[in-house]
């Protein structure tokens, strides 16, 4: 079955999966200790046969709670991120800004025409409309900027893409998958988190085709329609891929009469689609622009060219709430390959990847505890043990951006990567989470205070064929709650 079916189905049946649970841990509040009520939870019926590690640690003295199989490397899904966003805090500086710079040739200066304009991409995931008044907000603004600057023609747009080096992608991540925004493209010049939000409506009549709408909607994506409208409460079942290396993206399945949902589709080849989205945008409002070319087809020369103005991006301290609290994969893997450029001299996967090894080395790792391929967890050649990643949560409780990192992370029933967990409960106030979920893992980590006020910071890893992933999510829930409740 498709990812995005297996998640649709799984939200339906998330509601009485967890009150049926609950009835069958009633009681485990007032068992005798912390250390029985786990062992009950990680007996019960959603864990058996899953392989499971689980680490409770005090950050007040050091002493583990629970623990089982704490160095057994596991499958950590997105928590993976919480290994890169604390070595690029760390490494990087809370201050840390992406830069995108817009250069000319120098002899031009002055010019109402430019033969070229060079759009020199640093990495930034957050060219887009989050927290701005629309997704073309900052296309304008640079438009804007430079008709200030007397630039009403230009030639030639230059892609400079070569701060990140290919491939794009990582081989181990699922083949299938690729066309969802979880897996969009890694590129030196992104726009929109690499994507095309999706809008599906149905059609005029039972049977006919839904009705989908782009944005952007410029052409930039190829659309095959093979979708149908279904009766009213009939399941939806209308998924889409898009065609490897290219951006021919076909519709198919279902949407019921009474129905409308969104999504994303992932593009291929990002800088063009910026370039291409831009383009459209400033034959608006802005200059005109000519064809677009990569800059290795362009021919220009680094020393006759000067810079016109250059756009940062937030600081790396709200970036990283994107990642954590969002779980946004893209940000992740553009922040791993800002790492290893700055850090190691190349912007490439594995340049990020020997960055955090040295950083989980720094924060007390044996190298038998990790084993990452990507920063954003979609890979499940990644392993990281539960012991593994509470030496990463104790060692940023030790640091001076602890409260950075802490308030990067999603508080239960709140944000929107943690929205259904332990929803409208108060002991889970103080919580902040990090969910991991690929397909073989269910997981969920992070820091959580007892009724005395005391930090704990832990990890629940859980591996398995055929999980029932709403029935897991809710022994974890309480499993968590109980810590609160019975741990000192």
């Amino acid at each position: 079955m498709c990812p995005q079916i297996t998640r649709r189905i799984m939200h339906a049946v998330i509601g009485w999966t967890f009150a049926a649970f609950l009835c069958l841990t009633s009681g485990i509040a007032s068992a005798e200790g912390f250390a029985e009520a786990a062992d009950t939870l990680l007996s019960s019926s959603p864990l058996r046969g899953a392989t499971i590690g689980v680490v409770f640690l005090s950050l007040d003295d050091g002493a583990t709670a629970y623990a089982r199989n704490a160095a057994l490397p596991l499958i950590p899904a997105s928590l993976g991120k919480l290994a890169g966003s604390a070595a690029a805090l760390e490494m990087l500086g809370p201050g840390f800004h992406f830069k995108t710079s817009f250069l000319m040739k120098s002899k031009e200066k002055g010019r109402s025409k430019l033969s070229a304009l060079v759009w020199r991409g640093d990495g930034d995931p957050s060219i887009s409309g989050r927290g701005r008044s629309g997704k073309y907000e900052i296309f304008e603004i640079w438009g804007a900027t430079l008709a200030a600057k007397g630039i009403r023609r230009i030639g030639r747009l230059v892609l400079d893409d070569r701060a990140f080096e290919r491939p794009s992608t990582i081989g181990s991540w699922p083949q299938d998958e690729l066309s969802y925004w979880y897996a969009a493209q890694t590129s030196a010049i992104s726009y929109n988190d690499n994507c095309v939000d999706l809008r599906f409506y149905p059609g005029p009549k039972i049977g006919k085709r839904a009705k989908i709408e782009l944005d952007p909607d410029f052409g930039y994506l190829r659309v095959v329609n093979r979708t149908t409208t279904g009766v009213g409460g009939s399941l939806f079942t209308l998924d889409y891929r898009r065609a490897l290396q290219s951006n021919r993206v076909e519709f198919f399945g279902a949407i019921s009469s009474d129905s409308v949902r969104s999504d994303h589709v992932a593009v291929h080849e990002p800088a063009l689609f910026a370039a291409h989205t831009l383009k459209r945008i400033w034959d608006r409002k802005g200059p005109r622009l000519g064809k677009t070319v990569f800059w290795e087809r362009s021919g220009l020369l680094e020393e006759l060219l000067e810079e016109i103005f250059s756009w940062e991006s937030q600081p790396l301290s709200q970036l990283l709430k994107v990642i954590n609290t969002n779980s946004q994969s893209l940000y992740a893997e553009q922040l791993l390959k800002a790492l290893g450029r700055r850090v190691e001299g190349r912007g490439s996967f594995e340049g990020g990847l020997s960055a955090v090894r040295r950083f989980l080395a720094k924060a007390g790792l044996d190298g038998s505890e990790h084993q990452l391929v990507d920063g954003s967890g979609l890979s499940e050649d990644n392993r990281l043990s539960a012991l593994a990643v509470v030496k990463i949560l104790r060692y940023m409780k030790n640091s001076p951006l602890f409260t950075i990192y802490f308030e990067s992370l999603a508080t239960p029933g709140v944000d929107r990567a943690a929205r259904d967990r332990m929803k409208g409960e108060p002991l889970a106030r103080q919580m902040r989470l990090k969910r991991g979920t690929v397909k073989h893992a269910r997981n969920l980590a992070g820091y959580l205070r007892t009724r005395s006020e005391r930090l704990y910071a832990f990890a629940v890893l859980v591996n398995g064929e055929s999980l029932d992933r709403p029935a897991v999510d809710a022994a974890t829930d309480e499993l968590c709650l109980a810590a609160v409740r019975l741990l000192p």
